[in-house]
């Protein structure tokens, strides 16, 4: 008894130090003045077609889990087939957006999906690099299936993140969405979005957890997060002939004050 008493301390003891920890990484400002301030903003992470991802050259693909429809069912390991398993760019956008970004807004992200066998089937949307291939024309959808060339990348968050939202059709489909978010040690999170079994658009919030470091103690502070992909979980007892989910304009709610300080100029060269 004496000994589980012991344990039960100890284990309160690590929990309170590391609540500290937590506390104390993320300094908004290095001095005790500046540690509660705080500069809110909202930035666009992807617009899924528009002018954003145009800019960024970013162009969203997907990866589908082992039983999804295949091209050939005769041969091992045949890719998906791509009629019934892709990610495809259509005109259409979620009511309630801001006015000054629904005059803009004319894209989305489609993602349609089969299987042939119930499981946890799940279908990875990953961010590419398209390297110039992207049309800046505002009416030109981007084509996932003729830009072939592109790089798997990341993209970067600002500043210290406290949600992120986006908007995302749902067909009454039992899936899940999830966001894989990699911090500066190079550890991998999963964040759950929730349920999307409901019909039509909806803006789904996810707040990013205090354990997930944002910053550290040494000058330059700030560690930003990187997006590494969507992923979108099937449960085992939904129906696997038919799937449809949209996705159109993810942002952050983020900090982004850091205290000015003299020679604050030199705080991120690198040489």
């Amino acid at each position: 008894m004496r000994y589980k008493s012991s344990f039960w301390l100890v284990t309160a003891l690590v929990a309170v130090f590391i609540s500290g920890m937590i506390k104390t990484a993320y300094p908004y400002g290095f001095s005790k003045d500046q540690q509660n301030t705080v500069n809110l903003q909202t930035f666009v992470v992807s617009d899924f077609g528009d002018n954003v991802d145009k800019t960024k050259q970013i162009i969203w693909k997907a990866n589908f889990s082992r039983f999804a429809t295949p091209t050939d069912p005769k041969q091992l390991m045949s890719p998906p087939n791509p009629e019934f398993c892709i990610a495809q760019y259509l005109k259409g956008k979620p009511l309630g957006l801001p006015m000054e970004v629904d005059t803009n807004q004319l894209f989305c992200l489609g993602i349609k999906a089969t299987f042939i066998k119930q499981s946890y089937n799940w279908i990875e949307i990953i961010p590419h690099h398209a390297e110039g291939s992207l049309s800046a024309d505002k009416n030109t959808a981007p084509d996932s299936t003729k830009n072939t060339n592109e790089k798997v990348t990341n993209i970067v968050l600002p500043g210290v993140i406290k949600s992120l939202d986006m908007w995302v059709w749902g067909g009454n489909y039992h899936y899940w969405l999830e966001f894989y978010i990699k911090d500066y040690k190079g550890f991998l999170y999963r964040l759950n979005a929730g349920d999307i079994a409901y019909v039509g658009w909806r803006n789904l919030r996810t707040p990013i957890p205090n354990y997930i470091p944002q910053a550290e103690f040494h000058v330059p502070f700030l560690k930003p997060l990187t997006l590494e992909m969507i992923k979108l979980w099937e449960y085992p007892t939904e129906r696997i002939d038919q799937f449809f989910a949209y996705f159109d304009y993810l942002q952050v709610q983020t900090d982004v004050y850091i205290e000015r300080f003299n020679g604050d100029d030199l705080a991120n060269t690198k040489w």
